[in-house]
Order: structure tokens, then C-alpha cells, then sequence
């Protein structure tokens, strides 16, 4: 699965909603709510924030209807411009992914995916993926279709920070893992999270007491990026820390700036 920065970005922004707001046990119930992050590109002396993402949450009674809105900061966008939008559709209950779409507008170029889950199959999950592609301004869009199947549980980009919220942390010995399949636009992979019991995190110049959680993705056995590391309070609350993940040049850190005002 190749990844950018913003793509990196974004899914450092979703685990790190993955478990916040919510206790041990598994999900049921979620409030409305609008979180606020930043996200901190470093690379030698550079340190400095790359961008900034939005994440609301809606409940509809019979869905759930998820959104991440991510951008670069004016400073990087003035280099490569990068504005990413997530939408997620779940049940409710049960939390089980329906449908997604990713719409990105990169450098003036376009892409948008929209992928529908069928999850008929008990064990065995499909889904169908629309894929809408424009390399630049003017040119024609060009679209195909491409079919997915995977082991349950299946989530996308955005629906994955709700299969987080399921995992009890209290009762997970040091480099117990859980694995999910995850589709993407073009392939399905494998995403194991591997708890790394407590630590603590520096969070704007305070330790804190946090779990430590590795994410992997694999696919036909193999590594297809660098493992991604997160930090979740060990409060009720299981707020996000802080998520860290390597790029080709440089790493990148997300980190939780709270509710709108």
C-alpha cells in the first residue's frame, strides 16, 4: 500500500481516534463528536507542522457516519498540495463498515475510491471497489471497478479506529496481537496490532502514563510499509497521544490538540 505523506497523515490521525473517548470493553454507543488534530513532519532540523485534520463522527440511529478532513499546512502546501477526505458509513450497532470513500486532490491531481462491503459471507468478507482517477487538470477521468475478499474482521481506512476501540488493553500481555483485514482502494492487507504494554509519552512537555500499541501492514507475508507506533492513555478515557510513523525522508507525528472550542 503506497503511501504519501498525507496518506501516512491520515492514518495516524485514525488510529489515533481509534481509542479515545471510550473504556476497555467494546464499543456499543458513541456520542456526536469533532476532534481536532495536528500533525508534525520531522527531518533533520525541520520540525515543524505539516498539517491539520478534523475527524466528526455522527449518529444517525440506524448508521454511523464518520469523516476525516485532512490537509497540509500552508508552508507544505506551497511545495506539494494535499487535501484528503474520508467518509465512512456503519451500522449501528455492531459497528461493521458499509461503505467508504477516499477523495484525494494531490498536487492538482485527483483520485477518488468508493468501496461497498458485503459481509454476507459470515467469515469471509467481500467488497467492490469504483475507482476515479484524473492526473491533471483537463485531462479525462478515467475509472475501473476492482473486487476485494478478505477474512473478517474487514474495515477500511476510516472504520479501522473502531475496531481499536474494541480491544481491551487492560487484559493484553506484552506482544499480544490483533489482526483485521484492511481495504484500501487497489489491494486488501493485513493489519496486525501488536500491544507493547505501558510506557509513558512526552505530550506538550508532560510524561505521561500511556499504552503502547505497533501497527503492521502485510500482504502475501510481506512488510508493505514501515510499522507505525502509537500512545494511548491508560485513563478511562483512553485518549490518543500520540502516533509516530517513518517516511521514505524524514517521520511524521500526529498529535491530538482536543475538541473545538
Amino acid at each position: 500500500m503506497k503511501r504519501n505523506l498525507l496518506y501516512t497523515m491520515a492514518f495516524l490521525l485514525l488510529t489515533l481516534v481509534g481509542s479515545g473517548r471510550s473504556t476497555a470493553a467494546p464499543v456499543t454507543t458513541l456520542a456526536d463528536e469533532t476532534l481536532t488534530y495536528d500533525v508534525i513532519y520531522k527531518w533533520g532540523f525541520i520540525n515543524k507542522v505539516a498539517g491539520y485534520a478534523t475527524m466528526t463522527l455522527r449518529n444517525n440511529g440506524s448508521t454511523y457516519e464518520a469523516a476525516l478532513f485532512a490537509r497540509n499546512a500552508p508552508w507544505a502546501s506551497s511545495i506539494y498540495s494535499l487535501r484528503d477526505t474520508l467518509y465512512s458509513t456503519m451500522s449501528n450497532p455492531g459497528l461493521v463498515p458499509q461503505s467508504y470513500i477516499y477523495i484525494a486532490h494531490e498536487n492538482k491531481k485527483y483520485k477518488k475510491d468508493i468501496i461497498t462491503f458485503d459481509h454476507s459471507g459470515g467469515s469471509e468478507v467481500t467488497a467492490t471497489a469504483q475507482r476515479f482517477k484524473r492526473s491533471a487538470p483537463g485531462e479525462p477521468l478515467t475509472e475501473n471497478t476492482v473486487n476485494f475478499e478478505g477474512k473478517a474482521p474487514a474495515v477500511d481506512m476510516l472504520s479501522s479506529f473502531f475496531y481499536l476501540r474494541t480491544l481491551d488493553f487492560d487484559n493484553m500481555k506484552n506482544g499480544e496481537t490483533s489482526v483485521a483485514t484492511i481495504f484500501s482502494g487497489s489491494k486488501p492487507e493485513k493489519l496486525t496490532i501488536t500491544y507493547q504494554g505501558r510506557t509513558t509519552v512526552e505530550v506538550n512537555g508532560v510524561n505521561l502514563p500511556a499504552y503502547k500499541i505497533v501497527f503492521t501492514f502485510t500482504r502475501k507475508g510481506s512488510e508493505t510499509s514501515a510499522p507505525i507506533s502509537g500512545w494511548i492513555s491508560t485513563d478511562g478515557q483512553r485518549i490518543p497521544l500520540q502516533v509516530e510513523g517513518q517516511l521514505p525522508v524524514g517521520k511524521v507525528r500526529a498529535v491530538y490538540t482536543g475538541p473545538n472550542p
